[in-house]
């Protein structure tokens, strides 16, 4: 009686484990085309004259910013936090 419960145990853990590798293997393929996708994006962004950084480092700030028309005014105090 105790071989069979343990292979009925045996055989449940199986089918569990294989369900467990079907849906870890479909949400791997989902993960990876949305990976695409986010490298495609980044790719076209840098095709249309964004700068991209692949260094995982933040551009610098003056890089971007046209001091010719930047223009701050005094503070109001209208902003409290």
């Amino acid at each position: 009686m105790s071989e069979y419960s343990e292979t009925s145990q045996l055989r449940t853990r199986c089918t569990i484990l294989e369900s467990q590798i079907h849906a870890l293997s479909t949400k791997n393929a989902k993960l990876q085309e949305r990976i695409e996708q986010l490298e495609n994006s980044s790719t076209n962004q840098s095709k249309e004259g964004f700068p991209t950084y692949k260094d995982g480092k933040f551009p610098h700030l003056d890089d971007h910013i046209n001091y010719d028309t930047l223009v701050i005014d005094k503070d109001d105090g209208s902003f409290a936090i």
